[in-house]
Order: structure tokens, then C-alpha cells, then sequence
């Protein structure tokens, strides 16, 4: 049976047809159900309010995010797949599209979606005055990642002026993305680029794989843009080995690998917005690039390689609270592998810079979890070295992108570089490998 959850618009005062698993609100004093804390009054008013459509999205993304966070996968007879069914309000713009929207959201999480859309009044109180005399000429997504520093350092060598949007729910995430974005304002100076902290938080945790944050940071991304005017692109800065993300084993096919970024997915959302009368353009222009070659091509090299020690890559930085240490980069979890094979194509990568060294720390390979990414990613590098098409076998093509040639030799262009890539940081000498012998 479907798990239901209702989330209540700010003001809204209808109650469930029928009772719901959970009642999702933001934040509204004397309410009963799960409060989901947010700053929404951060997003600009001004020069244009948001469209109703881009609104009604953000809060859809919300409560997607908010379920996905309440149902434990390991309650599913797959320990996976999960049944849910959110009611939402919205215009007719979003009630007129329920199932493609479900569909996409399938792809992204791998569970089971159901939207049903009632009409509301959706008013998130956006409310901050633009306080520049310069307007943007992009949104960018800004994680405090390394690739979306190197994004930023991109268009701002260019030229461009930007708003970088952040979302984080925890305060070690923000402080990293106001230092990036405080260095970056320092080198390229305050009427270049303004930052945007979004806070939204939602306490309730049962589930951590949380397939869905994309969805929020998207959405969030789109509603900064939304105030500057439908021609305001919304910029995804990530590398396209980690947004095509080939499944490493056989067991991690589907959405057990994440598809953040996939290109099927970016498109099908696009598409969505358009229908709903939403123009932004959304776009990675990293989607050809490993995470290597995309680094080596920054367009201020120098700049990057001083303030990348800063970023956090890591798909568990806050791991480090709950063993009474600070927040850091746990060192091997897959993004981090897959950022310190990067850095060690620029020269830059050093182990001491993680709380575990994979290339020394002894018997880390036979490790139950410590050494879990660690093994897929050795396996599907022997497997490449030995029988390529089967790793491109794994790869999620769809429609258009299977029948397109130049896609898929891009997709082999990344495969090649990625692994190279990985293989050159395993192989960097007999005494660092030794620990794989033992």
C-alpha cells in the first residue's frame, strides 16, 4: 500500500479526504503534523515575482524531498522500491501533467510516484529586495562541490555576472559554500556575483539515500531565476561521467547509482517546465567531460587549485559530527574516490586531506562499508580493461539518446577518460598498491 502524504500550502485550511500517513507543512506555528524549516523569504521579489507555476514546483520538490527523507526503503519487499502518493496544491498549469511528472520522478529516486494536484492558493512569501544595480546573466547551482566551483570560475572568467544559489541543511554545509562564495567575491568583486543560502530543512530522517535532493536544488535554482525574467538560464555545473554515473556492478543498476543529472532527466524536466509555461533553459555544459578533463580545462587554473582544498565532494561530510569529529571529507565513499582520481590528473591530489587514505590505510578494501565503493569501483575498472561493452551495457539510454551516434560516442569518450582516470590514480607505484596484496 502506497504511502500518502498531504502537504498543507502556507495559510491553506483544508484537511485531508482521507487520512494521510503524514501532514507536511512549512513551519506554521500550532499546526499538528512534520514542519519542514526553511528561510523561502531569501528568494527575491523584486525586479519580478516568481510565476505561480514556479512556486507550485518548488513546493511539489519540497514535498518530494520531505517523503523521500520519511519512508525507509527497508520496509519495501526489494528493500528499494517504494509506493508513494503525495497530494499537492497547485494551478491547473502542474494538475494537467501528474503522470509524466511521476514518470521522471521514478527515473530519479526509483520508486513508485503518484501526484495528485488540488487546487490552492500557493503564496511562499518571497520577499528580499534585489540589492544590486547589475543583473544576472545566469543562475548558477552552487553546492560547494568542487565542479561547481570550477562552473562558477568558468563563466566568471568569461565575463558573465551570477547569482549563485546554494541549498543546505546543516550549518558546517553552508559555511563551506559562504567561504567559496566569499573567496570568489574577493577575486572577481561584488558586482560580479551575489550568493544565495537557501535553508530548507526537514527534521523527520528515516531514510538517508535520498534520491530526490537534486529535484529541491533544482527547483531552487529555478526559483532565483525567476525573478530576473524567463531568459535567465539555470546552469548545473557537473561533470558527465558523474551525471551519466555508469553503475560500476551489476548490482547497482537503476537508481542505485543516482541520476542527479542524468541528461534523460534534465530534458524530461525542461520539457515539464515548458508545458507549464516555464521558459528557463536549463543546461550542464560539462556533460561531455570527466571530472578530470573538466578540471584541466578551467579557465582559471590557479584560482582553482587555491581555493579547491576548501570544497567538500563528499556524499557523507557530516558523518565526521557523529563520531564526535569535525565535518570533513570522509575519503572513501565514490565521490571522493572519484575526486582525488581527478585531482590526481592536475597533480593535486593528497591523501592527508581525508579522514581515510585509501591508498595506505591497510585491509580498507576487506572493510564492510569503509571499503564498499572501494571494491565496486576496482571491479567495474577490471571489467573495463577486459570486456568494455559490458560496463557500456549498463548504461541507462533511452529514446533519442540511444538512437544518437555523437551521443553515444560521447558516452564512450567518458567512459574511456573516467577510467583512465582511476586507473592512473590506483596505479601510482608498487608501495602505495602494495596494500591491495595483503
Amino acid at each position: 500500500m502506497a504511502f500518502s502524504l498531504f502537504l498543507k500550502a502556507p495559510g491553506e485550511k483544508r484537511r485531508p479526504r482521507r487520512a494521510a500517513d503524514a501532514v507536511v507543512h512549512l513551519d506554521e506555528p500550532g499546526l499538528s503534523g512534520y514542519p519542514i524549516h526553511h528561510n523561502l523569504e531569501q528568494f527575491f521579489a523584486l525586479p519580478h515575482l516568481p510565476a505561480g507555476a514556479v512556486a507550485e514546483f518548488l513546493l511539489t520538490a519540497m514535498a518530494v524531498w520531505a517523503a523521500d527523507k520519511l519512508v525507509p526503503r527497508s520496509t519495501s519487499p526489494d528493500a528499494w522500491t517504494r509506493d508513494i502518493a503525495l497530494s499537492l496544491p497547485a494551478s491547473s498549469s502542474w494538475a494537467v501533467q501528474p503522470a509524466r511528472l511521476a514518470q521522471l520522478l521514478n527515473f530519479l529516486t526509483g520508486d513508485n510516484w503518484s501526484l495528485n494536484f488540488r487546487e490552492a492558493p500557493v503564496d511562499l512569501g518571497f520577499a528580499a529586495p534585489w540589492p544590486h544595480d547589475w543583473l544576472p546573466h545566469a543562475v548558477v547551482l552552487f553546492s560547494g562541490g568542487l565542479d561547481s566551483l570550477a562552473g562558477a570560475i568558468d563563466r566568471l572568467e568569461g565575463g558573465e555576472r551570477l547569482i549563485l544559489v546554494s541549498h543546505y541543511d546543516f550549518g558546517q554545509l553552508a559555511s563551506v559554500q559562504q567561504r567559496l562564495a566569499f573567496s570568489l567575491r574577493e577575486h572577481y568583486g561584488p558586482d560580479r556575483l551575489h550568493h544565495l543560502g537557501i535553508r530548507v530543512q526537514f527534521p523527520e530522517v528515516r531514510e538517508l539515500t535520498l534520491r530526490s535532493r537534486s529535484l529541491l536544488y533544482l527547483a531552487q535554482g529555478l526559483t532565483a531565476a525567476a525573478a530576473f525574467g524567463p531568459d535567465t538560464p539555470v546552469v548545473v555545473p557537473e561533470n558527465g561521467w558523474i551525471s551519466l554515473n555508469p553503475p560500476l556492478t551489476l548490482n547497482r543498476l537503476g537508481a542505485y547509482s543516482t541520476r542527479t543529472t542524468h541528461p534523460y532527466f534534465l530534458a524530461g524536466l525542461t520539457g515539464l517546465w515548458q508545458e507549464a509555461g516555464i521558459s528557463h533553459t536549463l543546461a550542464n555544459p560539462y556533460q561531455g567531460l570527466s571530472k578530470g578533463e573538466m578540471l584541466a580545462q578551467c579557465r582559471n587554473r590557479n584560482l582553482l587549485e587555491r581555493l579547491f582544498p576548501l570544497t567538500i565532494s563528499c556524499a557523507r561530510p557530516e558523518v565526521g559530527r557523529w563520531q564526535g569529529r569535525g565535518t570533513g571529507a570522509c575519503g572513501y565513499c565514490y565521490p571522493c574516490l572519484m575526486r582525488r582520481a581527478a585531482l590526481n590528473r592536475l597533480g593535486w591530489d593528497d591523501g592527508r586531506a581525508y579522514r581515510v587514505d585509501v591508498l595506505s590505510e591497510p585491509g580498507i578494501v576487506r572493510h564492510r562499508v569503509k571499503g564498499s565503493d572501494l571494491r565496486a569501483l576496482l571491479i567495474a575498472l577490471k571489467t573495463w580493461e577486459t570486456a568494455p561493452q559490458e560496463v557500456e551495457s549498463r548504461l541507462w539510454l533511452e529514446g533519442k539518446m540511444a538512437a544518437s551516434t555523437d551521443f553515444l560516442s560521447e558516452a564512450r569518450h567518458l567512459l574511456e577518460a573516467g577510467f583512465q582516470e582511476v586507473a592512473d590514480f590506483f596505479r601510482q607505484g608498487e608501495k602505495r598498491l602494495a596494500y591491495f596484496l595483503n
